[in-house]
């Protein structure tokens, strides 16, 4: 299992907004929507091209509503927070979520999930898994959480059961 991701603000450094409109294939209502968009899908082809082959990196949204490549065996899910786009990569459907930590208020948070989130860490392993498990849409097997560059957490739900390594790239 492969997450690929990008610094937003670092990747409109180095490329403008005419460099993403071939990943632009629909409208957006803000700005910042179409960077995440369009960097989710740049991220998307060019890791599959060069790290799994994949010659033909058309994307289909399948009938679940998720976002597959029309060829190829390779799945892979999309997610962004605050600053970061990233792209994780598996053989088995996965769900993916990436959340930036920010103060919440842990008390109305414990009672409406019915939970007792003692710190943000707590509420955040919840929420990122939480999302993980609603986007892979059938039942998790194996699960990963883990803090990500110290302002994030990352979570994602695999169908196999398989144990995984994660490795991360900065793209």
């Amino acid at each position: 299992m492969k997450i690929f991701y990008v610094k937003i603000d670092d990747f409109k450094k180095e490329h403008d907004k005419g460099f993403l409109m071939p990943y632009a294939d629909k409208k957006f209502g803000t700005e910042k929507r179409f960077f995440e968009y369009t960097i989710g899908r740049y991220i998307t082809k060019k890791a599959a091209e060069e790290f799994y082959n994949i010659k033909n990196t058309e994307i289909i949204i399948n009938s679940n509503g998720k976002p597959s490549f029309k060829n190829g065996d390779i799945h892979f899910n999309i997610s962004h927070s605050c600053n970061i786009v990233a792209v994780c990569f598996d053989k088995f459907p996965l769900g993916f979520d990436i959340e930036y930590i920010k103060e919440r208020d842990l008390k109305k948070l414990s009672n409406h999930y019915n939970k007792n989130f003692e710190s943000l860490d707590d509420f955040y392993k919840f929420w990122t898994l939480k999302e993980a498990e609603y986007k892979l849409s059938s039942t998790a097997k194996t699960v990963y959480t883990n803090k990500f560059e110290d302002e994030y957490y990352i979570s994602i739900a695999s169908s196999s059961n398989k144990n995984f390594e994660t490795e991360i790239f900065a793209y």
